[in-house]
């Protein structure tokens, strides 16, 4: 996505209809988004074994009793100490999963930091040139602070403004 000479640096892939579980590869789409986001090597096995991730045809039902719609492209959240990110297989490539595990990488923020990165980010998503591009393509990010945090990285990566960049735990 491109604007005079801002570029959104990961543009939106589009889902696959025909994506199934046989047909989908999680480690190498998992190594792409690593590869591509520029994820500092010493984090891979993190990423790699950290969060426990599952691709699913159908939502099972411990996740739509718990609010999640098979609907939804993934997910990501706390259970029994640990985090967890679901995909369906149409929707498995490396944004979604950038997305889902800055969402995990939020999740490592202490209260003080996420309070921190709402005040930073509050006034950069209306004075970044980058993020405003951003938002005027596709304005997810302004949901809530948290979507935020996730788009930007989704969308940015390294491009992000600097100042953001402390906010993403073991992905810079």
């Amino acid at each position: 996505m491109r604007s005079g000479n801002l570029i959104i640096t990961h543009p939106e892939e589009a889902m696959n209809p025909s994506a199934t579980l046989a047909n989908t590869n999680l480690a190498e789409i998992i190594n792409k988004w690593l590869a591509d986001w520029d994820v500092p090597a010493q984090h891979w096995e993190y990423w790699k074994t950290a969060i426990d991730i599952q691709v699913y045809e159908t939502y099972p039902a411990f996740l739509t009793t718990s609010g999640m719609s098979q609907n939804t492209p993934a997910g990501a959240w706390d259970a029994d100490g640990k985090r967890h990110l679901a995909v369906k297989p149409q929707w498995l490539n490396p944004g979604v999963i950038a997305h889902e595990q800055a969402h995990n990488s939020y999740a490592l923020l202490p209260p003080a930091q996420k309070v921190a990165f709402s005040s930073a980010y509050s006034l950069l998503k209306h004075t970044d040139p980058l993020i405003r591009l951003l938002y005027s393509k596709n304005q997810y990010g302004l949901t809530n602070d948290v979507e935020g945090h996730a788009e930007v990285y989704r969308y940015l990566g390294n491009q992000m403004p600097v100042e953001l960049k402390m906010y993403y735990p073991l992905l810079f």
